[in-house]
Formats: C-alpha cells, sequence, structure tokens
C-alpha cells in the first residue's frame, strides 16, 4: 500500500514536532511547513491527503490560509483540520467550516483522537484515488473496444459493398472481383447491336437449278 503525504502547518518548531511523534504510528509521510507561504508551496509541487493547519500563526492565520487554499481548482476537496490552542467561539467554528475545514482538533493534543481523525481522511483519500484509478481503467477499455467495435463495422461495411459490386457485375457478364482489393476484371455479353448477323446466300439452290 503506497504511503500518502500529510501536511502539518505551524509557525513553532516544538508543535510540529509533537505533531510528528503523534502520527508517525500512522506510517505516511509527514511533510512540515514552518509557514503558510511554506505550506502553499508544498501544496503546489506535492500531492497531499491531508493538511494539519494551526489556527493562530502570525500575518496569515489558519482561516485565511485555508480560504487560499480553496481558492485553486486543485484543492477543492482537500481535507484541512484545524488545530487550537485557544478557545474558538461558535462563529469561528462556522466560519471554519464555511472556508473548507474537516474537523478541528483542540490544544492539549489528545494523541489517540488526533490519529483517528487523520487516518480517517488519508484512507478516504487512498479508496478515492483507487476508484479514479479504477474509473480511468475502465475508460481505457471501453475507448479501447468501441474502436475495435468500429474498426470491425468499417470492415463488414466494405465487405458487403463488394459484394454488392459483384452481384451487379454478374448481371452484365463474366466477372472475377479481388475481394481483397477491390479490383474487378471480366467480360461483357455482347449485345445485339454488337453481334455479327451472316447474310443470307445469294447463291441459288439446286432445286431452283431444275
Amino acid at each position: 500500500m503506497d504511503k500518502v503525504n500529510i501536511l502539518l502547518v505551524d509557525d513553532q518548531p516544538a508543535k510540529l514536532l509533537s505533531y510528528e511523534v503523534i502520527l508517525e504510528e500512522l506510517g505516511e509521510n509527514l511533510i512540515k511547513a514552518n509557514s503558510p507561504h511554506e505550506a502553499l508551496g508544498i501544496l503546489l509541487k506535492t500531492d497531499i491527503a491531508v493538511v494539519l493547519i494551526d489556527v493562530v500563526m502570525p500575518q496569515i492565520d489558519g482561516f485565511q490560509l485555508a480560504a487560499m487554499i480553496r481558492e485553486h481548482p486543485r484543492f477543492q476537496k482537500l481535507a484541512m483540520i484545524f488545530v487550537s490552542g485557544v478557545q474558538i467561539a461558535e462563529t469561528d467554528h462556522l466560519r471554519g467550516y464555511e472556508i473548507g475545514a474537516v474537523d478541528y482538533v483542540t490544544v492539549p493534543v489528545v494523541p489517540e483522537v488526533l490519529r483517528a481523525k487523520v487516518k480517517v481522511f488519508t484512507e478516504l483519500y487512498r479508496k478515492t484515488r483507487q476508484l479514479e484509478s479504477l474509473n480511468a481503467e475502465l475508460e481505457r477499455r471501453v475507448t479501447a473496444r468501441t474502436a475495435e467495435l468500429e474498426a470491425q463495422t468499417e470492415k463488414l461495411r466494405q465487405s458487403e459493398e463488394r459484394r454488392s459490386i459483384a452481384l451487379s457485375a454478374g448481371d452484365m457478364g463474366s466477372w472475377e472481383v479481388d475481394l481483397a482489393t477491390g479490383h474487378i476484371n471480366g467480360t461483357t455479353v455482347p449485345t445485339a447491336s454488337s453481334t455479327s448477323i451472316p447474310r443470307p446466300s445469294s447463291r441459288p439452290s439446286s432445286a431452283s437449278r431444275r
């Protein structure tokens, strides 16, 4: 089973290290970003299954980063989990969900809870990719089969066309038709206008001379 990438975004290296220790049991690839700008750069270069984002960061906070991520068409369905060390009001929770967050984790982080939440979305990502791969393979097979049927239909059409030519030629005389090339050889039946009619003899018969 291929590993998927999990992006951890926080401006505090100690917190990033703690997330890494908690999530390493999942056996996935953990990628760390110390700032929103670094996170955006990684996202543009790497396929990411889940992003863990700290809500409180200087200059650009987690909500703003999530909004920037969602603006890119490639990341419309990317799973984002917010981590908050401060009490968040219900309006902020709603704001996060409207931006595209799929879940929240509060600090102090409970390792088992964080692992369970991240695992759900990594498995969903993996199954979605498998389904996309199966759909692509199915589409490839359908395309190949359609092309094969079209080729067979064209061959049948050409065969019927040559057979029709051969039958028509048979009504006009003796013909030989090469079904592979469609080339026709033969001669036509002589018509009345081209047939020589022998003239009657002008010499008197022996009976008339007697």
